[in-house]
């Protein structure tokens, strides 16, 4: 998901592509971002104008659960906007010939570059977040009718020149309204699972249809054993973790069986990591797929384990915990149903204030870029019970 800036970041890395699409057909030539009314087509300098004259909404996303809530939580789902632009050269002496090859340079890098990459926009706009949208932001053409153009310049009340459309979708902001998180559930029917379908075909190719977590849990810590199932995983030399937020990365070395098991290293933060297959000597990725394993965070403690409200009922709340987060990491301190950002979270601590706060004793979770601390001791204990080291007492 993204925040506030979104909107200026995409504008950015378009001008950034623009810029050197053009730079590539005409030295000195510059991408800028006015508008049209603003532009000096007198100026001795070959310019191209990138506008933003429309903001719509991406109706299909518009109900679409936020992507990092677990089963059983709600939320505001996110904004899904979709932006139209306009791109229009400009050059001395209104040679439409250079004109046109300004037109074709942009163009071409756009065409070059049809989605926004992750990469693209952490170091074109390291401002914003949005470069950890799952969702991929793409440009597409955008046909315009002849009145459309003629009533939009007409609006500016400047001479019509040769202009293109463009939109880019989705860009998707987040509300700022807190999760509901209710403590989940612990057992769901005779067995503890509720329903489960699956689907299963046969391949000859290494396939990766899951992780299976220690103690039935949906998570793994530092130091835990999971295992990797699925199709031909057999001959695997190890197993990349990647972690999708600091992108460092670790080569776990796997058995040889059909479902070889890995023993979680240090070194990486909680939060979501992406899995690759690696095989042969020097290792090489296989064309598989990525997975992706979640990685809990431990509490290791409160300080303190009860806190006091102030004047105006709100409580002061600092949790250590391990692997140390990272920068960039959202981590959230789920108290009572509710979710409450970290004003600070730096090393192995997080500070919290937690307006408003109930008094009495709450189950407490710590999530980290959207996986929790784990709650829930052993899953196939029957039955399952919390951890009691996971509570804060409110007074």
């Amino acid at each position: 998901m993204s925040d506030a800036r979104a909107i200026e970041a995409v504008t950015e890395t378009l001008r950034a592509l623009v810029q050197d699409g053009i730079r590539t057909v005409l030295a000195g030539a510059t991408a800028v971002v006015r508008p049209p009314d603003k532009v000096n087509p007198t100026a001795q300098e070959a310019l191209v104008n990138l506008f933003l004259y429309q903001t719509g909404m991406a109706a299909e996303l518009r109900n679409e659960p936020p992507q990092q809530l677990l089963p059983g939580e709600s939320a505001e789902p996110a904004l899904p906007l979709v932006l139209r632009y306009l791109l229009t050269p400009y050059v001395p002496d209104h040679n439409d010939l250079v004109a046109h090859r300004l037109l074709g340079g942009a163009l071409q890098a756009l065409h070059t570059r049809p989605v926004l990459t992750r990469g693209d926009l952490a170091q074109t706009a390291p401002y914003s977040d949005i470069a950890r949208q799952v969702d991929s932001v793409r440009i597409t053409w955008h046909a315009f009718e002849e009145k459309d153009i003629y009533s939009l310049w007409s609006v500016f009340q400047t001479p019509y020149r040769l202009t293109t459309a463009f939109e880019v979708r989705a860009v998707l902001i987040d509300s700022k309204r807190p999760a509901r998180t209710p403590a989940p559930v612990l057992t769901r029917g005779t067995d503890g699972r509720g329903p489960r379908a699956a689907a299963d075909v046969r391949s000859t190719t290494p396939r990766i249809d899951g992780v299976r977590y220690p103690g039935d849990q949906s998570a793994a810590r530092v130091g835990d054993s999971v295992e990797l199932y699925g199709a031909n995983l057999s001959g695997l030399s190890a197993v990349r973790l990647t972690h999708l937020t600091s992108a460092g990365s670790v080569d776990v070395p796997v058995g040889p069986s059909q479902a070889p098991a890995l023993t979680l290293p240090a070194g990486l933060p909680a939060g979501v990591c992406a899995v690759t297959l690696l095989a042969g000597a020097p290792p090489a990725e296989l064309p598989v797929g990525p997975w992706y394993l979640a990685l809990a965070p431990r509490i290791t403690s409160l300080m303190p384990a009860t806190v006091v409200r102030d004047a105006q009922g709100d409580a002061e709340v600092v949790v250590r915990a391990e692997p140390p987060f990272a920068a960039g990491q959202r981590v959230s301190l789920l108290l009572g149903g509710d979710a409450h950002a970290a004003r600070e979270a730096t090393g192995d601590t997080a500070r919290f204030t937690v307006e408003g706060a109930r008094p009495g004793e709450h189950l407490m979770r710590l999530r980290v870029d959207g996986v929790d601390s784990l709650l829930v001791l052993d899953r196939t204990a029957n039955p399952p019970v919390y951890d009691p080291t996971q509570r804060l007492t409110v007074i």
